[in-house]
């Protein structure tokens, strides 16, 4: 006998439906040491021209999307669709809205690109001088460092100097005598004095004129050469590159790419400025070199600082002057620090000669005499000025450590520029560097300023840019330097480590 098999409907009941249900507010959840109430307490102490007078409605405000982007930088979201997500489903987010309707992604990111700028400008300086009134900061040394991060630009839309120039000067080649009496604008007008009484004639099958064939190729020239002049005017005078889809990146070689073989990328040169390891000053830069970027960034610092501590690569005889000039102990580490310990097969430079101060001269490794030949006059990217020394050996010819000493086999005679000014501030920074604040000053920039950058680039996940252009560059570096210092203030404060500026040399 078979056995009937009975059929039984089968219903889902949710047993979270049948459970006691209390009310419970974000605000007994979340801890009172949260960082994010460390951040509405900052912010809610701000003097916002931008928020004071704002009216009140059940969207969220300004202040609060303030909040929302600065908290979403501490924790590695930088996206304005990701932003809206968590405040529907995080709990601290939640808190930040305080019952109000969560802003779409739309509001978020016309926020940011119109009105977050501003007010970042605002309250950067009012949270330095917080931190700077409750002694969490000083105004002994800043550490500067930077680098690079990879612009949100197509990879493969690059424009170089050198190709636009090169098809300048064609161009100008196959125009012949036309750009010798006529500007861009000149040649439009001569392409429609050539069509006047013409009617022109398109498609195939029919005959254009010779005029026409004349005016075209006239309108065609002007076109292209006023590309190549807007292309140049885009890159100015220091940059040799830029991106087709963000005209204010540069294309720089990375430390790594997507192919691992060193290829160029679009990118910005990112610069901090750290004290007592929470970031004091920012800049985005279109420039690949650090030296450039000391300038700009110590003007745009809302602090003044007894001393800058900086690695090699800023200095220059333009950066030395400005620190002497606004009293400001250097503290960078010179170019040829390292190579002057060493020896070297190159024995040529400036320090591996002896100089002799009666008669203005210098001595080579085989007692050949460099003497005085007057002076000469250089200018910088940005216009500065430096006077130097010019010393000429005239016995080069049959030398037999020539090939050491001379830069190109066909240099009949060495020659070597030495600025005295520049050697002094060489010697000043030196000194400094190697006393036993310098070593402090030197371990605590590889310690503060590089592991604020790895903090950014590793554990925020900040490795790539997701706006375009300097204006939402700076805007996006301005958060993050924000959210960074809000975290480092709780972190501080949770191990018990306030009003601590420098990591001592044992504790290194």
């Amino acid at each position: 006998m078979k056995k009937q098999i009975q059929q039984r409907d089968f219903t889902l009941k949710s047993t979270k439906s049948q459970q006691l249900e209390l009310a419970v507010g974000a605000t007994y959840i979340i801890p009172d040491d949260a960082p994010v109430r460390k951040l509405w307490e900052v912010l809610e102490g701000m003097k916002i021209t931008q928020v004071l007078h704002e009216v009140r409605s059940s969207t969220a405000n300004k202040l609060e999307k303030t909040a929302i982007w600065v908290f979403g930088a501490m924790n590695g979201i930088y996206s304005s669709r990701k932003l809206e997500e968590a405040c529907r489903n995080d709990i601290r987010y939640m808190w930040l809205l305080d019952g109000k309707k969560v802003p779409d992604h739309t509001s978020l990111s016309r926020f940011r690109k119109d009105e977050l700028s501003g007010i970042l400008e605002e309250i950067f300086p009012q949270l330095l001088d917080y931190l700077n009134k409750t002694g969490e900061t000083d105004e002994e040394t800043v550490f500067i460092d930077g680098t690079k991060i990879e612009a949100n630009a197509n990879r493969y839309s690059f424009v170089w100097r050198k190709s636009v120039e090169k098809q300048q000067i064609k161009l100008k080649e196959k125009a012949e005598g036309l750009l010798e009496n006529h500007t861009i604008e000149g040649l439009r007008t001569l392409a429609s004095e050539l069509m006047q009484g013409i009617n022109p004639v398109h498609g195939s099958g029919r005959r254009k004129s010779d005029e026409q064939k004349e005016s075209e190729k006239i309108t065609q020239i002007a076109k292209k050469l006023e590309q190549y002049q807007m292309s140049l005017d885009i890159m100015g005078e220091d940059r040799n590159s830029y991106s087709k889809t963000d005209h204010d990146a540069t294309f720089m070689r990375m430390k790594d790419d997507h192919m691992r073989n060193g290829q160029l990328k679009a990118a910005y040169n990112l610069q901090l400025a750290v004290n007592s390891e929470y970031i004091v000053g920012y800049g985005v830069f279109s420039n690949r070199t650090d030296s450039g970027a000391l300038i700009p960034l110590l003007d745009n610092m809302h602090g003044r600082y007894a001393s800058v501590t900086a690695d090699a690569g800023y200095e220059s005889f333009e950066n030395y002057s400005y620190l002497e000039k606004n009293d400001i102990i250097s503290y960078i580490k010179p170019t040829n620090y390292e190579r002057r310990k060493k020896k070297s097969s190159w024995i040529g430079r400036l320090e591996n000669m002896v100089y002799d101060a009666d008669t203005d001269s210098f001595t080579c490794k085989n007692s050949k005499t460099l003497r005085y030949d007057g002076m000469r006059s250089r200018k910088s990217g940005t216009g500065f000025e430096r006077k130097t020394s010019l010393y000429v050996c005239t016995e080069c010819t049959n030398c037999p450590l020539r090939q050491r000493c001379c830069r190109s086999a066909d240099e009949s005679q060495k020659t070597l520029e030495v600025c005295w000014e520049f050697e002094d501030f060489r010697q000043k920074s030196s000194e400094n560097i190697t006393s036993e604040t310098g070593i402090l000053y030197r371990i605590n920039r590889s310690i503060q300023v590089e592991g604020t950058f790895g903090i950014l680039k590793q554990d925020w996940g900040f490795r790539r840019l997701l706006t375009r252009g300097y204006k939402a560059t700076q805007t996006q570096l301005g958060l993050l330097a924000f959210a960074f210092n809000i975290r480092k203030l709780c972190t501080k404060q949770q191990n018990n480590r306030t009003k601590t500026s420098l990591i001592l040399l044992d504790t290194a």
